[in-house]
Formats: C-alpha cells, structure tokens, sequence
C-alpha cells in the first residue's frame, strides 16, 4: 500500500463541500464523490486508513503510552526521561497534549474508515459483493482498533460512525463499554467474516487480525464490569488456537523465531504486521520503525564498546528509554529458584567489546576494580566479554559475584541494579577506589529487551539510524492468554486455564502449571514473562484494576510514588479538542 500525502491533501479539500465553493477551493473538481465512484478510487479511500497507524502508533512511539508508566518498566538510569508517560510527570503538571497524535491520528483515520464503510455501495465496478465486502472490512478492522486505543487511553470518547462533510463544534463524549458495543465488537464480527485468509499484501489485516482483535477487545471489555463478552473471547480464541492451519497461523517451535529477522517480514505467529520499508509503509523515506532503540542499556559507558560505525549493527544500539523494573526481573524467578527460559530468550545480558580498550586510572576508579588484579593498561581486546549481567538465579553466580571487581570485564550483579525495596540502586558504595558512596555507575548496564531486534538498521541519510522491521501488532502467543484470562473470569481456576498456559510453556521448554496456580496474579505475571514489552501492559493493568497507586507502589515504587488515583489511569484531552468545541465545560478527564 503506497500510501501517498496527496491522497490526504485531495480527499481532505471534499471534505468541506457543503460549506465552500468548489469552483473557489478546489479548481480541480477532484471531490470524494468522485474518488469513492471507482474501484482505483475507492482503494486509495482504504489505503488512506491506515496512514495515521503508521505515522503515530505502531513502531512510531505507541510503546510510550501502553508500556510506560506501568509495574514492568522504569525510565532508561530510572531517570525524569519521557516523564510524562514513564513516570507521571514526576509528580508534576502534565502537558495536556502528551498523548494528541493518538487522539488526533485516530479520529483522522476514522473518518476516512466511516468514508470507506458509508460509500461501498456506490462503487460501480466491483467485481463481486465479496471483493466490496474484503475492502469494507479492512475500514471496520482499523477503525476498530483506533477506537480500541482511543478508549483504554482517554475513556470515553466521541463516537463516530458518519463521514465527517462539515466542521462540528459541538462534542460528546461516549462511555467506553458503549463504543465497545455499537462499534468496536461488531466492526471486529465483521471483520472477521469477511476479511480473507490470506491478506491481499503486506499490511492489510486477514482474519487471523480480526479473530485476535476480537478476543481482546472482548476480554478488555472486562474492565467495564460485565463478563457479557468473555464466553466471546474464548471462542474467538479457540478459533486460532484449535485450527491454526485454516487461518494462516501458528504458534513457533521456538519463542525466539517471533523475533528474528529471518521470520519478520512473514512471520506465522503474527496475526497482523505494519511494514516499514524504503518504499512504504512509512511518514518519510528517513524514519521508519524506532522501536528498536527503546529498550537498550548504554553498554558505551564501558569504553571498550564504542558507537561509531556500529550504529546499523543489530544488538550494539545504545541509549534507549526503558529500563526494566525489579518485578520484571522477578517475575521470570520459579518457585524452585530457576528462571523461566523466557528471561534468556528475551533479554541481552552480555556484549563483547568492539574495540580495543585500555584500562585507564578514571574508569579504575569509577567502576571499583580491584586495583592488583585489574592496573591500568589492562586490556580488554575486540570481540572478548567486556559487559556481563549476573543474577542469584544462574549456575556460577556464587563465584562471578564473588570475583566481580577484579576481573577486566564489567560484572554486573543484579543486586547492584535493585535494592530490596523493589526500587532501582541509584547509589553504589565504593569499596576498592576512593571508599564511599558515588552515583551508582552500574545503573547504565541492564539487561535489554531483544523482541526488536528483528529488522535491519538503515542509514537513509547521515546520522540518520532507522529500522525496515514489520511492528507486529498482535501474535497467537497472546491468543492463549486471552483464553486463559476469560476462562478463569468466568470458571475459575481450572485445568483449562492451566492448559492454555502450559501450551506457551511447553515451547519453552518450562515448568508447567496445575489449576491451584492460577490467580489473577499470576496470569498478569503470564502475560509480563510472555508479553513484556509488546504494546499491552498499561492495558493489562487497566483491565485487571491493577493501574492505581496501591498497586505500583508494591511493585514499582519508583513510578507508584506519582500515580494519582482518579486520575492517571486516563490521559488528558488534548488542548486543541478543548479549544475546538463549542461545550468545553466538564470536557477534560479528572484531574487535568
């Protein structure tokens, strides 16, 4: 889908032909009326649907407001980085735009479904209902995700299902479970049994998409107090899960192929992609998909790993905006001591050097060596270990953590990174160098999420670094937990809800689980061993009553200190919504 600026800029002058001179305004008589009478037309309707999803969301800095702010992560060094999304503007007054894109991006591209849905039938030259059907379903898919976002990030919103054909000034907003239930469910219903198998390219949704959607639009509809949706949500579930093979899906052998780059651009356990490239897909030719810088550590603090000339090499990015939390890292601990292979499968704990490094008296001192063992001159040659992360849960911890300040590599223990209070070490006491307490130097090195690292860095121009990888907006794994979820709502813990579990664990290769384990706890654990990092978690915490104070500040106190119940769990109406009605009075969430 080449989806062009122009078609916004033609479209958007007939969007405004009740109240302006065509003949004035727009000498070229090109008119929606005109684009939406045509089969090539009507496709450029549809591909203008999805321009706002690649410009705002997926791949662009979705993350920020649906895993930011939440128990699994910390801003990058636990720093006033991104505060606004990671930690609540720190206690202070947040920009009332922090989140306008989204909600300016997503009404943007719903009145261009609405335009798409309202005006297939005036179309000529379709072949079949079932080619006008296929298109139809690709709006009410996407519009259907828009308005899933708009109402878990702003609660209620204006629903909208007209095209938009002059200015409207005055605005209403409706109850969440109420867009659920007029549009977001049945756009999805639609979606599914009209979307085909197999999509007509890259980035158009199938109905593996839809299915999917649909089971976590029903299970979020818990959130709103009602299970009507949840038997929904299971069967939704079981479609992809029961019959794979008939929807184009699977689930991978080995939980690293998600994110490979082999796999990434048809990836089978994806149920829907955006596709970034040079060629589409994208806002320009020199910014594409930038999740990849999210989660890194900064490994060039230690000097024997450098930037230059590395910036387009897969795993040697540094610098991101996620940290992960104490109860993330905890949460890949089993009962019997071990770690859940997810942790190794998900995250870099070691880099090898890139240069050739000296030890220098400054970093001696900086990072505690154990001056006999490690003297200046020492050195650390390219390609040897250089950073390695260790934790009480992995064989040979007893003996690196013992040694870790002589050896010529930098040793990073896990209980330098966290203190017992659940919070991030911002302070480290030296005992070898110049004794006392200093800033904690170890807090730059933390193991990184990889679930990105899937696509080739480019360098579309100079100092410019930017990924071609598909953002996979969805995968079957989440499928499973979606079923797991609703099961438990409405049966309790049982050996179904177990089951579905233990089919994630057993690719894994982990412990499996009975009944008596499941709780809510722990499937909201689940879903942070499976699913960290992947566009979910603020939604997650929404939908289990775990997004207030209490709640973070047992588990990620260096964010809970700044939740403000009754307020942070919604994001501020933008100003210019504000100022652009006629009814402004009561508009504004709580507490903004």
């Amino acid at each position: 889908m080449k989806i062009k600026n122009i078609y916004i800029a033609v479209l958007g002058l007939g969007l405004f032909t009740s109240s302006c001179s065509l003949e004035e305004v727009n000498p070229s008589g090109v008119t929606v009326d005109k684009v939406a009478a045509t089969k090539a037309g009507f496709n450029k309707l549809v591909a203008s649907c999805y321009f706002d999803l690649s410009r705002y969301f997926y791949g662009r800095n979705l993350l920020l407001v649906t895993e930011g702010g939440t128990d699994i992560w910390t801003a990058d060094l636990n720093s006033s980085s991104n505060q606004n999304y990671m930690k609540y503007a720190s206690g202070g007054a947040m920009s009332l735009d922090m989140a306008k894109d989204y909600w300016n991006g997503a009404y943007d591209a719903i009145n261009y479904c609405n335009i798409v849905i309202l005006r297939a039938d005036k179309v000529t030259d379709f072949s079949s209902d079932q080619e006008k059907n296929a298109l139809v379903a690709e709006a009410h898919f996407l519009r259907a995700l828009y308005y899933f976002h708009l109402v878990e990030q702003f609660g209620p919103v204006p629903l909208t299902i007209l095209e938009t054909e002059s200015p409207v000034f005055e605005s209403f907003r409706t109850p969440q479970l109420e867009v659920y239930e007029k549009v977001i469910l049945p756009d999805l219903r639609f979606a599914a049994d009209n979307l085909p198998t197999t999509p007509a390219e890259a980035g158009r949704p199938s109905k593996k998409a839809a299915i999917g959607l649909l089971a976590k639009a029903c299970l979020q509809t818990k959130e709103y107090g009602t299970d009507k949706y949840l038997e929904e949500a299971i069967t939704a579930a079981k479609k992809l899960i029961d019959a794979p093979a008939t929807y184009n899906t699977r689930l991978y052998a080995n939980f690293v192929d998600n994110f490979n780059a082999a796999n990434n651009k048809n990836n089978l356990e994806a149920l829907y992609q955006l596709p970034y490239s040079q060629n589409y897909g994208s806002t320009n030719l020199y910014d594409h998909n930038n999740d990849f810088k999210r989660f890194y550590a900064t490994p060039t603090a230690f000097g024997a790993i450098v930037s230059a000339g590395f910036q387009t090499v897969v795993g040697r990015w540094s610098g991101g905006n996620f940290m992960p939390t104490k109860y993330l890292m905890d949460v890949f601990k089993n009962p019997d001591g071990s770690l859940d292979p997810r942790y190794a499968l998900s995250f870099q704990t070691s880099w090898t050097a890139n240069t050739n490094y000296n030890w220098t008296v400054d970093a001696i001192r900086q990072f505690d060596r154990v001056g006999a063992a490690v003297p200046a001159g020492t050195s650390v040659n390219n390609t040897e270990l250089a950073i390695k992360i260790v934790r009480p849960e992995e064989p040979g911890y007893a003996a690196e953590q013992a040694t870790k300040l002589a050896q010529k590599y930098i040793v990073v223990d896990y209980k330098d990174l966290y203190a017992d209070d659940q919070k991030v070490k911002m302070k480290y006491t030296r005992i070898n160098q110049s004794p006392g307490e200093v800033d904690n130097p170890f807090i730059r090195f933390y193991p990184s999420l990889t679930k990105f690292n899937s696509g080739s860095l480019i360098s579309p121009r100079a100092n410019s670094y930017t990924s071609d990888a598909y953002a996979t907006v969805m995968r079957l794994g989440e499928v499973y937990l979606i079923a797991a979820e609703a099961e438990f709502y409405l049966r309790g813990a049982n050996s179904t809800a177990a089951g579905f579990v233990n089919a994630l664990r057993t690719r894994v290769v982990g412990q499996q689980v009975s009944a008596a384990d499941i709780s809510l706890q722990f499937l909201l654990d689940e879903r942070a061993r499976e699913l960290c990092g992947e566009y979910g978690r603020w939604y997650d915490l929404k939908r289990t009553g775990k997004l207030n104070k209490a709640y973070l500040m047992q588990k990620n106190p260096d964010v809970g200190q700044y939740f403000a119940d009754g307020t942070h769990g919604l994001r501020p109406i933008p100003q210019g919504q504000i100022d652009a009605i006629s009814n402004p009075v009561g508009y504004q969430n709580p507490g903004y």
